[in-house]
């Protein structure tokens, strides 16, 4: 089921024959895409202003700039000095009669930039051709000088991984921000932890370095416990803000680092809840225990969680991980101490968790995205844990 702010958008755009390939998936995970080169007309006339782009499109930039040059300028070289465009895609069909490549998209009407599908790279590229055309720039008539651009449209993407894949997509200057504060020595403090338990070289923390952890996803989890931050939600949807603030706010610094003694307990205690998982599942389900891998939050690929030191089948995706994982905090800060009461209480009240996921999910229509960005979700998931929790503390006082 779509959410009721989800309009359905039927786009048509021209474009020949020779000018688009489909693509299969080569894994066999039933993702395609396409590939094509389109008039920057046919752009103009799809009117695609919508879609999980974390960024404004700002004209004045001097990268906007340079892409409006490119377009009015550059003769028949557009396509070739600019990344293109790229679409997350319900449906895709081309019509090789027609000539029309049609695609299905949904708008979420009331956040047009927080819609699953629409523009997931190349905001700035889309809005400065609308913008060049609407002030009465047109296309250059002969055919060498005609200007096109790159339009890639993803199809069978899974909603949990969409934060990641827009992430890479779009320019990661989050990565850039992590990279500079790794090399001004300001978590120093944080990889003398993990140096001391043995994982620091298992985390990225560094643009280009590609180790099996990035640096920006255990900051954001760990994120989950910083005082200063009072939007946790944010740790899934705004990981890249929290690195920039990190960078510019010593307040927000100051208080990632009050958690400088319990990091890697807590990190070890979220990889409990990963590794725990299937069994929570298999505990409130019981006579399905066959349908594991076919969960929303759930990809069926091997993944080393490097703070528990184990290697399990399965990766719960962050639209549910860090949800659980946030649960949890208010009993980890109180009990800062005792990570085995932390496990006791995961232990008990983990297949209640499960099952409160399983009914959320299925309650916004299996979009995960939505899901994940959602505190209500959050709040009842950290209420269940906190009732555990002190139940427990009743009982052995």
């Amino acid at each position: 089921m779509n959410s009721p702010r989800l309009t359905p958008i039927e786009v048509k755009i021209k474009i020949h024959p020779d000018h688009i390939k489909r693509f299969p998936d080569p894994n066999g995970k039933g993702r395609n895409r396409y590939i094509a080169q389109v008039s920057v007309d046919e752009i103009a006339r799809a009117n695609i202003e919508f879609g999980p782009n974390p960024r404004n499109q700002n004209l004045e930039t001097k990268v906007s700039q340079a892409i409006a040059e490119g377009l009015t300028v550059r003769r028949g070289w557009f396509m070739y000095f600019n990344r293109g465009i790229v679409l997350n895609a319900e449906t895709a069909e081309y019509d090789n009669q027609t000539q029309e490549f049609k695609l299905k998209l949904l708008c979420d009407t009331k956040n047009p930039w927080e819609s699953t599908y629409g523009n997931l790279d190349g905001g700035h590229t889309n809005k400065v051709i609308l913008k060049a055309i609407k002030d009465g720039w047109k296309n250059f008539a002969t055919a060498g000088d005609k200007q096109f651009v790159t339009l890639e449209v993803l199809l069978g993407i899974e909603e949990g991984m969409l934060s990641d894949l827009v992430g890479a997509r779009n320019t990661n200057i989050s990565v850039k921000d992590l990279s500079i504060i790794v090399l001004k020595g300001d978590i120093d403090w944080l990889q003398e932890v993990f140096k001391k338990n043995k994982v620091n070289d298992k985390i990225s923390w560094r643009q280009f370095e590609n180790s099996e952890v990035n640096g920006i996803d255990v900051i954001a989890t760990l994120s989950l416990l910083n005082p200063r931050l009072e939007v946790k939600t944010r740790c899934y949807n705004g990981p890249g803000r929290i690195i920039s603030e990190l960078k510019s706010n010593s307040e927000v610094m100051k208080g990632l680092r009050s958690v400088q003694n319990i990091a890697f307990e807590y990190l070890k205690f979220v990889d409990y809840i990963h590794d725990s998982f299937e069994g929570w599942y298999k505990q409130a389900e019981r006579k399905k225990i066959s349908g594991f891998g076919n969960l929303a939050g759930i990809s069926m690929s091997e993944t080393e969680l490097i703070f528990l030191k184990k290697v399990i089948r399965y990766k719960i995706l962050k639209s549910w991980l860090l949800p659980l994982a946030f649960s949890f905090t208010r009993v980890v800060m109180d009990s800062p101490d005792d990570p085995k009461l932390w496990r006791t209480v995961a232990d008990t009240v983990g297949p209640k968790l499960y099952a409160m996921l399983r009914e959320q999910t299925s309650s916004f229509g299996f979009n995960l995205d939505k899901l994940a960005k959602s505190s209500a979700v959050w709040n009842a998931l950290e209420a269940l844990v906190w009732a555990e929790y002190m139940t427990q503390k009743l009982a052995n006082v």
